[in-house]
């Protein structure tokens, strides 16, 4: 099966957090489902560019909490993405996937 970041729904924005230069946005959406959990998409804005790119996808999810570590990494949940390697989290993916909640904001 073919999974891609680029279908998953767009959802309600529930946080915006800057990058420590400004370069970036991460916006932080959250689709909900009434038959299950909530599912939260993490879309990178670059700020000189204005592209959007989802680099998150997790489930369940709701508020993931985000904390930039430098310019070009980020931590999302349990997650730690390398913006310069271009690293993406895709929940369908994970071999070692926990039907958990990750910390949240």
């Amino acid at each position: 099966m073919l999974f891609s970041l680029k279908n998953v729904p767009k959802g309600n924005i529930v946080q915006s957090v800057e990058s420590p230069d400004g370069s970036y946005t991460l916006n932080i959406f959250v689709s909900q489902n009434t038959l299950s959990s909530d599912a939260a998409r993490g879309e990178l804005v670059n700020e000189k560019t204005l592209v959007k790119k989802t680099i998150y996808w997790n489930y369940p999810d709701s508020s993931p909490a985000v904390k930039w570590i430098n310019r070009n990494t980020v931590k999302i949940g349990n997650q730690t993405l390398h913006l310069d390697t271009d690293d993406t989290y895709d929940w369908r993916k994970d071999d070692h996937w926990i039907r958990e909640e990750p910390p949240q904001a």
